[in-house]
C-alpha cells in the first residue's frame, strides 16, 4: 500500500492506493481529516454498441453509519441515494464529463462510498478528489486530473474549506473545480457579493486546486497504470 499525504485549508488530506479494491481499473481510499471516502473507477473492456453518448454513472452512496446513525427501520437497511447524494454526484460529473475521449463508448462507473464524515471536512470534496485520484492512476483514457475547493468568506477572509464553525458565519458558498491550467465548473451562492471578492474568491479556489493536481500528478507518476 502507497500513501500519499498533503495540507489543504489547514488540515491534512491524504490519499492512500493498493489496499483496497484491487480489481478495479483505479482505487483509492482518501482521507481529509475524520472524512473517509473510498473510491473505485471501473471500465468495460468493450464499447457499448449502438449508442451516440458517453455512458459515465457517477454514484455518491452516504451511508448512515458515517455519522453514527443507524435507520429505524425494521431491516436496518439504507434506501434509495439521498437527493444531497444525487447533487454530489452531478457536482463531480461536471468537470469530469468534458475531460473524457469525445469517442468513447465504454461503460464507466465510478462509486464514492462515504465510510465516515468530519463535519468539518466536506465529504463531497474529498470525494471529487478521491475520484480526480483514481481515474488520473487507472488505465482509463482521461484529460486530468481535476480538483476542487469549497471557498468561503468568513469576516471578510477568503477562507478554503471552512469548518463548520465557519460557515456558520460565512457569506459564500462557493465550490470551485478546476484543472492544472482552467477553471472548469462553479456552483455558488452568496450574500451580496462584489464581483472583485467572487473573482478573488474563485482564483483562490482554482490556485489551491493547482496545488492538488500537482500531487495527483506525483501520485500518477509513481502508482499510475
Amino acid at each position: 500500500m502507497e500513501t500519499f499525504s498533503m495540507e489543504v485549508g489547514g488540515r491534512t488530506l491524504t490519499i492512500e492506493q493498493g489496499k483496497m479494491a484491487k480489481q478495479a481499473n483505479g482505487a483509492v481510499l482518501v482521507r481529509y481529516g475524520d472524512t473517509v471516502v473510498l473510491v473505485t473507477a471501473v471500465a468495460s473492456p468493450l464499447p457499448k454498441a449502438g449508442i451516440d453518448y458517453f455512458p459515465l454513472t457517477i454514484e455518491v452512496e452516504e451511508r448512515m453509519y458515517a455519522v453514527g446513525r443507524i435507520p429505524g427501520s425494521f431491516n436496518r437497511r439504507e434506501g434509495k441515494p439521498s437527493d444531497r447524494g444525487v447533487l454530489i454526484s452531478r457536482l463531480i460529473d461536471r468537470p469530469m464529463r468534458p475531460l473524457f475521449p469525445s469517442d468513447l463508448r465504454n461503460d464507466v462507473i465510478i462509486a464514492c462510498e462515504v465510510l465516515s464524515v468530519d463535519r468539518d471536512c466536506s465529504p463531497e470534496i474529498t470525494a471529487m478528489i478521491g475520484v480526480s485520484a483514481a481515474i488520473a492512476i487507472s488505465d482509463i483514457p482521461w484529460d486530468g486530473p481535476i480538483s476542487g475547493v469549497n471557498v468561503g468568506l468568513v469576516d471578510g477572509q477568503i477562507v478554503i474549506n471552512p469548518t463548520l464553525e465557519q460557515r456558520a458565519h460565512n457569506d459564500l458558498n462557493l465550490t470551485v473545480a478546476s484543472t492544472g491550467d482552467l477553471v472548469a465548473m462553479i456552483e455558488a451562492g452568496g450574500n451580496e457579493i462584489d464581483d472583485d471578492t467572487m473573482f478573488n474568491a474563485i482564483m483562490a479556489g482554482h490556485e489551491e486546486n493547482k496545488k492538488i493536481v500537482a500531487f495527483i500528478n506525483g501520485i500518477v507518476e509513481e502508482v499510475g497504470k
